[in-house]
């Protein structure tokens, strides 16, 4: 070793309190910083207001209407969701988010629109109508429609039936 690296040993291992001690000040007001630190998820602060595309996004949203999504997961305790119980439950909630201010669209797999043939006649209606009053049967045709439908299969229902 060199003279150099002795001498800023020893006056390493002879200051030590004082290097903790600036080390534990500079730290705090390094991290002090981090309170202006946050994740940004609005792709907006990529393009200037002026950006064309952007305007007519905007547009097109104030005409229509922004696309902000909610999603509320049930998994019942039981482990399966078409009991009815939970049937009940799952037809609360869907009601209750109708309240949510500014919701335009509320999709479940109770108010789900299924379409049955009844002899001549193709009927529409919500697979799932006062839950707790479904018969066992009813429970394992809803169950069975949810499940086989591809656009309520893993996504609105986990295929186990276990998540909704």
């Amino acid at each position: 070793m060199d003279k150099l690296e002795i001498s800023l040993s020893n006056w390493i291992l002879n200051h030590r309190i004082a290097l903790v001690i600036f080390s534990l000040i500079l730290v705090g007001v390094l991290a002090s910083g981090g309170k202006n630190l946050f994740f940004e998820n609005d792709y907006r602060v990529y393009f200037g207001d002026d950006n064309p595309e952007l305007i007519a996004f905007e547009e097109l949203e104030t005409t229509y209407t922004k696309n902000d999504n909610v999603l509320f997961v049930i998994a019942p305790r039981s482990e399966q969701v078409f009991s009815q119980e939970n049937l009940a439950i799952i037809e609360e909630m869907t009601e209750a988010a109708w309240q949510i201010p500014y919701s335009i669209r509320v999709d479940s797999i109770s108010n789900y629109q299924h379409t049955k043939a009844e002899f001549d006649d193709l009927a529409v209606g919500d697979l799932i109508v006062d839950g707790r009053n479904l018969s066992d049967a009813e429970v394992q045709y809803a169950r069975d429609v949810a499940t086989g439908d591809p656009i309520l299969n893993n996504l609105l229902i986990a295929d186990d039936a276990r998540v909704t």
